[in-house]
């Protein structure tokens, strides 16, 4: 029992060893970070729906914003009612188990289509990709999306052979639900990538069935149910989660309104995601057009349905980056299969010479950086922690301990991981240097971010300050609204009327918040007796050009 039970945990020790790896670089320090980007949206409109009791009606500042679906706000609020807590962690995790998602039905689509080394290796090959990383551990929903998308894929190979009411209901519940979490094209784009399968061969016809018809209904019904009950309960909501659904999934596509970039944008941001692997991604997509005739079946549908998603992305008229997220598992499928579609061992040389200069050049940069850091000082007046001096130059030493042991040990790194053998060094060395940038060297420098330093002095000096004495200039902060965590919205001063108003009236003490780009507007309607200077600046670093918060405590005019 003893040697059947060791036999059976070393023969998984790529699978042991790829989840651990996996939900260490994923989960570790994740709510280290303060909140970035977007992701104010999703923890304020949370952090209200709690207050209010209302998981329908979205709000920011009390007021309706429905731009997204319910469903990555109900996830997030999930995890908040399980652990008792709303803090960035809390509004990140919902992301990085969808993470593990995505790779999970990426190997399981890899697995199925063609053999376990080549399921790893992709698994291994997007588990370091930038992107991936990235949007795993941001609290948006843009990596529930993704993983919607492929599992719903992965589904459909699946139960390609079985077709019936629970095949397609899953299919379409996956779709659907995943819809619920960022829009359309959770449906839009698995449907698109399972079309050239069902068109070979004339498969559709089995799918003009009544137990098809009725899966479509119940998976759609999933989508519409939490949208209705919000436009039938919506009294008081100025708001239409239906009517936004259209608005932002259908005439942005065709008539954007907003994200306007140039239609051959998604040539750079593909590659931008799918960092550090470029040179091995544009080696498969070459390999697979070049001997397109030759691939099996599986192969020409990975590529055309890479394709597809590519286009479909690029003939929307609204672009932006993390749009074509969906595209980077299959992107690592692509790039694992690369070594069987390319026969040419010269082509083999050139590409992971080519893929390990790349690598070679980004750890020469991190174990050069002390010297490196002086020079972007003098340049930008950025000047480096030695903290993150210290652990940029570590991962960079560490970067190269793969090499090593593929010099005295080859194919320990290729057993020990599963992976393809000529990848396997080259995939430690990614995983370490993305790992370690996103995972530690972010954490670093974000302490000289610092809209969350200033939001928390802040929160300290409202003390029993009413939200009825707290109103924001032109523009509320989402950050801001979060971290001072008020009972109640905020007010929020449109005018120089309102402002006067605001200013006026009895209260003895008065919280006004302005973005420094209305400063000018703001002390031109100032009166006499409110001083100019700031209560509260937000820091503003030497090396960073824009403007932030300021904030004036004020007391009434005495007479």
């Amino acid at each position: 029992m003893v040697s059947i039970s060791m036999r059976t945990i070393r023969d998984n020790i790529p699978v042991i060893i790829f989840w651990s790896v996996a939900a260490f670089i994923l989960f570790w320090y994740i709510g280290a970070r303060g909140l970035w980007g977007a992701e104010n949206r999703w923890a304020e409109i949370v952090r209200e729906m709690r207050l209010t009791g209302d998981y329908f009606h979205p709000c920011i500042n009390g007021k309706p914003y429905f731009d997204k679906p319910l469903l990555s706000y109900w996830f997030i609020a999930l995890v908040a009612a399980v652990t008792g807590r709303l803090d960035e962690w809390t509004v990140r995790l919902p992301s990085a188990i969808a993470g593990l998602l995505g790779l999970w039905a990426t190997m399981n689509l890899g697995r199925r289509l063609w053999s376990d080394q080549r399921a790893r290796t992709a698994g291994w090959i997007l588990l370091s990709t930038y992107g991936f990383i990235f949007w795993s551990r941001t609290g948006e929903a843009d990596m529930e999306n993704m993983a919607a998308i492929i599992l719903a894929v992965a589904w459909y190979w699946a139960r390609r052979q079985k077709p019936g009411f629970l095949s397609y209901f899953v299919f379409y519940a996956i779709c659907f639900i995943g819809a619920q979490t960022k829009g359309l094209t959770a449906i839009v784009v698995p449907i698109l990538v399972v079309l050239p399968d069902l068109m070979r061969e004339k498969r559709w016809k089995s799918y003009l069935s009544v137990s098809h018809f009725l899966a479509l209904i119940a998976g759609f019904s999933l989508y519409l149910g939490p949208l209705m009950y919000s436009e039938v309960t919506k009294s008081g909501y100025k708001s239409s989660g239906l009517g936004l659904a259209f608005r932002e999934n259908i005439v942005r596509y065709f008539k954007p309104f907003d994200h306007k970039e140039p239609f051959y944008v998604y040539f750079r941001y593909l590659p931008q995601l799918f960092f550090p692997w470029i040179p091995l991604l544009i080696a498969a997509f070459w390999a697979a057009y070049a001997h397109f005739k030759k691939l099996d079946w599986p192969s020409k549908w990975l590529t055309i349905s890479a394709t597809l998603i590519f286009l479909f992305f690029t003939m929307s008229g609204s672009r932006r980056s993390y749009y074509i997220l969906p595209m980077l598992p299959f992107c690592a499928l692509m790039a694992s299969l690369y070594f069987d579609w390319e026969k040419e061992e010269k082509c083999h040389r050139q590409v992971l010479g080519i893929q390990t200069v790349l690598l070679g050049i980004v750890v020469a940069v991190e174990i050069l950086s002390p010297a490196i850091w002086p020079l972007v000082k003098a340049s930008t007046g950025f000047e480096a922690s030695k903290e993150l001096i210290f652990v940029t130059v570590f991962l960079g030493f560490i970067a190269l301990v793969p090499l090593v042991l593929q010099r005295i040990r080859p194919g320990l790194l290729s057993r020990v991981t599963g992976s393809e053998k000529k990848l396997a060094p080259l995939i430690i060395m990614s995983v370490i240097i993305m790992g370690g940038y996103l995972d530690w060297q972010e954490k670093i420098i974000d302490k000289y971010r610092s809209i969350k330093p200033f939001s928390m002095e802040l929160k300290a000096k409202i003390g029993d300050l009413k939200p009825a004495n707290i109103a924001f200039f032109r523009k509320y902060a989402g950050e801001i609204l979060f971290y001072m965590d008020l009972p109640e919205p905020a007010l929020l001063i449109e005018s120089t009327e309102q402002l006067n108003d605001f200013l006026s009236s009895e209260a003895k003490t008065k919280l006004l918040i302005s973005h420094s780009d209305y400063n000018k507007e703001l002390l031109a309607a100032f009166p006499e007796w409110v001083p100019e200077q700031p209560t509260l600046k937000e820091k503003i670093y030497p090396w960073e050009k824009m403007d932030k918060y300021e904030a004036w405590m004020i007391q009434s005019e005495r007479k």
